[in-house]
């Protein structure tokens, strides 16, 4: 197995339909501004292939020496043949100096995908994440951040994610990042 990394510059079917079926509709930004914003020097969206098989892709966004993962979705047919955890290495190989950032929902026993929820948070933390020391809530759902790396400032993420939205966007968007600490 040997991935190949190729950026996304247009709209394709296997991303699309990829993107429509991995991600809830309140977590899915419009394709056309995700590839606007990957035209920025600080957004890379690549697809990973094996051979000529399509494998899945990634967006992500950098700011000084954090990248967010805002999308990471592989192909349902090929899950759990290992191309997940050779993504993420490839994000490592990609930004080497870089602590590495990305939400999974928050998992919570009372919701319906509770176990898709609990393999999710424990396939990145066997891959090196671990929790960081806030929460994100959009949308009325709770997040738990993880961080491969240092630990991050609820500054330095808002900053990564300003410098993504544009501070018109950021007002109108800006997360909500709540302390770990003061849910309790």
């Amino acid at each position: 197995m040997s991935l190949r990394m190729e950026t996304i510059t247009k709209n394709s079917k296997e991303i699309k339909e990829l993107f429509y079926n991995s991600f809830p509709k309140n977590e899915q930004l419009p394709i056309w501004f995700l590839l606007w914003k990957s035209k920025m020097d600080f957004v890379d969206f690549f697809a990973f292939y094996d051979d000529d098989i399509f494998i899945g892709f990634t967006y992500l966004i950098s700011n000084e020496d954090l990248t967010l993962v805002f999308y990471l979705a592989i192909h349902n047919k090929i899950r759990s043949k290992g191309y997940g955890r050779k993504t993420l290495a490839q994000i490592q190989w990609k930004y080497p100096n870089n602590t590495i950032i990305l939400n999974i929902e928050m998992v919570d026993e009372t919701t319906n995908n509770y176990e898709q929820r609990v393999n999710r948070e424990k396939f990145y933390l066997n891959n090196g994440y671990r929790t960081s020391n806030f929460r994100l809530m959009e949308n009325g759902d709770l997040y738990d951040v993880l961080i491969n790396g240092r630990d991050v400032t609820t500054e330095e993420y808002y900053n990564l994610f300003k410098k993504f939205t544009g501070n018109v966007l950021f007002i109108l968007f800006k997360p909500k990042l709540i302390s770990i600490d003061s849910k309790k």
